[in-house]
């Protein structure tokens, strides 16, 4: 009998392990490749972003030469203003008549003076197919004159003579392979077993090159992304080590448990008093996984509730403080370098934050990335002070794992007992509402609790409650401010506002509201309210001046990627029965950069509809120089950070010159946020600034004021 029962269990054992192995392998491959089709997805976004952000500097340069008809007279000061404001630029040349005359920064780049590029075999053919197509080209990457590895963005300059176009020479931007890719994160993935490689196909050849790859080679499975350049595009191919070996281990070791478990079996039914010590044994295991954290051996949550109403229940207590602690961008070390690194740098900390308390002192881990210290005996606040002062240091010093040196910060919240309550709930949401704060404070600090903090809370979850009754209540109303064309002083169209008249608290401003509904996701109803009344606006004026009313109606980052917004959109012009053409969206740049890929076909298939596209607060963010010309776009609006200080800010002015240059560049027209002085009317209207909006011109209204 107990050889049929050894048998058996080997068997079931064995095939249970083998067949773990193989789901198991299903999985993790699946998982893989769509980890790596992530990090290829962002690697190459982040490259593309490079390429273009670099190349983007040569309109600059190129609405400079046009503006100086042909002429450019500080070009150093302004060169250095480019490279610095966009950054990951190696170098900016001009070329008039294609030769080299002018580069910055000069040294280490002096051999490239006078060099002529319509003469030199290896640079002309992107030379000429630049002047040919009237559009910037992407030369290499190939071995620069300097001696690095390198690509280069030459941008044609033409100016306009006597109604004809005559060519002026190039506007060009270098970057070396080096600097580009300093802005992905390929040296950690190197450093973290992950193979790439960066190839492109020779334009003589056609036989693909590779001019960029890691220490390891590329083996199956691998993701490819295509990274599309101007006149070129460039293949990015990514892999991660073998794990063969992982697997036949697996294998083996399914044998063996079996075999073990087979022989456990035969020797328990020879020895069943041995089966109480193992029973005994494993109660006591499980309740030590009961109450403390695996992987740091600290106490957990459940520790630290028990001490927690242990030190409530006595009488006479001393003082004593909560601590709990977050780290800051946590989530950046397991992605980047894996869990293995994650977890070491866990188990680091929570020894460093041992050796700051008192033996009697809790140290707790709650989950994830979180701690809790339970610091009895607490002779002052300076003395809680200064225990949060020193884990704060200790968390910054680098945690080396291998060749990589991890480096986190953490936010802490603090909590005194019995001052700041004396139950287990309301210290534990003390010290949570403490702890958010110092992450909204800039993240690497501390802060201790008051009632302050506690009214502000309650004023957000109060609203965020109200916020729940607006329609039934009818609270919600929308003004209207006009957007007026600066040649014609002319309105053009309506920016649509929303409001709320709260029963009690009358006005509540939007920028107390609106980051609530953003948080609770209370905005993406009140945005298809928005646009529905704005429709509906649209629908009552034609029915009573038979003329077309413009609406434009602002679109949240969480509405925007609502998968229904497409659908319910298009649902709404359709019942209202209006032109397509009198609506407007507004998108804010920020939003977009979110997952600008999906944005351009979201973007897209709004215009289908005949609904125009605005991006609002513009240059604020990557795509005003890299992906502008993907962009289905009408109008954009400049953010009015640029326009306040315009009469006086030679930089601003810079800017939203070449702002408005590219954009009429691309038949997109320019809208000012934010006027409110004559100078910058003026300004702006000198300029060329197409429309403009704000308090100087026209204050929000009801409709029916603003018409």
């Amino acid at each position: 009998m107990r050889q049929i029962v050894s048998l058996l269990c080997f068997f079931l054992v064995t095939s249970f392990g083998l067949y773990w192995q193989n789901e198991n392998h299903r999985h993790l491959e699946k998982e893989h490749l769509y980890y790596l089709s992530e990090i290829a997805q962002s690697e190459s976004t982040a490259i593309e972003r490079r390429v273009y952000s670099a190349f983007a500097a040569t309109n600059f340069l190129a609405f400079e030469v046009k503006q100086n008809n042909g002429e450019f007279f500080d070009f150093e000061d302004y060169a250095e203003e480019v490279i610095n404001s966009i950054g990951g630029i190696s170098n900016l040349q001009l070329a008039p008549g294609g030769i080299v005359s002018q580069v910055y920064p000069m040294i280490g780049n002096e051999i490239i003076i006078g060099h002529e590029l319509f003469i030199d075999e290896q640079r002309s053919k992107e030379a000429l197919l630049a002047k040919k197509t009237k559009q910037l080209t992407l030369a290499g990457p190939f071995e620069t004159l300097q001696g690095s590895i390198a690509v280069i963005g030459r941008n044609p300059i033409f100016l306009t003579k006597n109604n004809e176009e005559i060519f002026w020479g190039f506007a060009s931007a270098m970057i070396t392979v080096d600097d580009l890719l300093a802005s992905t994160k390929f040296s950690e993935l190197d450093q973290g077993k992950y193979a790439y490689q960066l190839s492109r196909k020779n334009p003589d050849t056609q036989i693909e090159e590779v001019f960029a790859r890691s220490t390891f080679n590329i083996v199956e499975p691998f993701v490819i992304k295509k990274i599309n350049l101007p006149n070129a595009t460039w293949t990015l191919t990514i892999s991660s080590s073998n794990n063969d070996w992982a697997e036949q281990s697996n294998f083996l070791a399914s044998i063996f448990l079996g075999l073990l478990m087979a022989g456990g079996i035969g020797y328990l039914f020879l020895k069943p008093e041995y089966l109480n010590k193992i029973v005994s044994e494993k109660t006591d295991e499980l309740e030590k996984l009961a109450f403390h954290d695996q992987l740091t051996s600290l106490g957990n949550r459940r520790v630290l509730s028990k001490e927690l109403k242990t030190f409530l229940n006595e009488k006479n207590n001393p003082i004593a403080a909560l601590l709990y602690l977050d780290l800051d961008d946590f989530k950046r070390i397991n992605d980047s370098l894996g869990h293995h690194s994650g977890d070491y740098l866990l188990k680091e900390l929570a020894s460093r934050l041992i050796n700051i308390v008192k033996s009697n002192d809790i140290v707790a881990r709650l989950g994830g990335d979180e701690f809790a210290l339970l610091i009895f005996d607490v002779k002052s606040k300076e003395s809680i002070e200064n225990i949060a002062e020193r884990i704060i240091a200790e968390i910054k010093k680098p945690v080396i794992f291998g060749n990589n040196s991890l480096v986190v910060s953490a936010s802490l919240g603090i909590t005194l007992i019995p001052e700041d309550g004396d139950n287990e709930e309301e210290l534990l949401r003390n010290v949570d509402i403490a702890m958010y704060d110092a992450k909204n404070y800039g993240k690497n600090n501390y802060r201790f609790f008051d009632q302050n903090l506690q009214i502000e809370m309650l004023e957000k979850h109060n609203i965020e409650l109200a916020l729940n009754h607006v329609f039934e209540r009818d609270e919600l109303f929308l003004h209207y401010q006009p957007l007026i064309c600066l040649k014609r002083n002319k309105i053009l169209a309506y920016e649509v506002l929303l409001r709320w008249n709260h029963p009690e608290q009358g006005l509540i401003p939007p920028d107390k509201f609106i980051p609530v509904a953003e948080n609770t996701g209370q905005i993406i109803p009140i945005g298809y309210w928005v646009f529905e009344q704005a429709c509906k606006a649209i629908k009552n004026h034609m029915q009573k001046f038979n003329q077309p009313l413009h609406v434009s109606v602002n679109l949240s980052a969480k509405q925007f990627l609502d998968p229904n917004l497409l659908k319910n959109l298009e649902s709404v012009v359709k019942q209202q029965n209006i032109e397509p053409s009198c609506l407007e969206i507004e998108i804010t740049e920020s939003s977009l950069a979110i997952d600008i890929n999906n944005a351009i076909i979201i973007l897209s298939k709004l215009r289908s509809l005949g609904i125009k596209i605005a991006i609002d607060d513009f240059g604020t963010g990557y795509s005003s120089l890299s992906q502008l010309r993907n962009l289905p776009v009408d109008r954009l609006k400049i953010d009015r950070n640029f326009i306040t200080n315009l009469s006086a800010n030679e930089s601003d002015q810079k800017i939203v010159k070449a702002i408005i240059a590219m954009a009429h560049a691309l038949k997109i027209n320019v809208v000012a946020e934010g006027i409110e002085t004559q100078e910058q009317l003026t300004w702006l209207a000198e300029n060329n600034c197409d429309v403009g909006q704000g308090y100087f011109l026209a204050r929000p209204a009801p409709l029916n004021d603003v018409l």
